[in-house]
């Protein structure tokens, strides 16, 4: 009876000793994944942030061409200084749907300030990045109601893209930064390609149709989840 007991005894103990290794290895794992969360994600509308940036860029396939759409919110401090942060928030949020809702595998969306924001793409046609920048403006300058107070904002986008899969990061970050201004120069709510500001080219000669078809192919994801980004790079 007593060889029993003792069987019974180191059998349980074997137990509570898996039933808490699996509890600790559980909760390492959640740390790190909050620790990864808060590392690089940003807090305000779940995108990748500047670090997630920095390393997206080191763990790039170097033989990928790489196109940067640079886009900052035209109008955004106002609402912010005449509404509050909390207002200013929640439209950051809703702008970043419109940023996740036009991605795919080959393009990452980020906040890397107040209200600028970087969609990088890989393997580019550049064309198609032509109209993606006109689709997400009309997005962004759609009318939004947030806790009952109808707003609007428009966005200036400047784009760099570059078949040369050498061009170092601060380069394209610099030149989509030079073509956004080129973009509020021209009116704002429209947008600018670094190579052709010399020849004073307006990219906003493409379609309303050309903007339809695109957007037909995107699948329209009705609830983003600020964690979907944080899958692998």
């Amino acid at each position: 009876m007593s060889i029993s007991l003792t069987a019974l005894f180191l059998i349980g103990l074997t137990l509570a000793l898996w039933i808490y290794t699996f509890i600790f290895l559980r909760s390492v794992v959640m740390e790190r994944n909050l620790l990864r969360k808060l590392a690089y994600q940003d807090p305000v509308t779940g995108l990748f942030n500047r670090n997630a940036l920095e390393l997206y860029w080191k763990q790039r396939n170097s033989k990928e061409s790489t196109a940067i759409m640079y886009l900052d919110l035209d109008g955004f401090k106002a609402i912010n200084d005449t509404y509050g942060h909390q207002i200013g928030d929640k439209l950051l949020r809703r702008v970043s749907d419109h940023l996740l809702q036009v991605t795919n595998s080959n393009q990452k969306a980020f906040r890397i300030g107040g209200d600028e924001f970087l969609l990088i793409m890989k393997d580019y046609d550049a064309d198609q990045v032509k109209v993606l920048a006109e689709l997400l403006l009309q997005k962004i300058s759609a009318p939004y109601n947030i806790q009952g107070i109808n707003l609007q904002v428009t966005g200036s986008i400047g784009i760099s893209m570059h078949p040369s899969p050498k061009k170092p990061l601060p380069s394209l970050l610099k030149e989509a930064d030079i073509a956004m201004y080129q973009a509020k120069r021209m009116g704002r709510n429209c947008y600018a390609v670094y190579q052709k500001i010399k020849q004073g080219a307006n990219a906003r000669s493409y379609g309303t149709a050309s903007v339809k078809k695109l957007a037909a192919g995107i699948q329209k994801k009705t609830k983003v989840q600020s964690i979907q980004q944080m899958a692998t790079f």
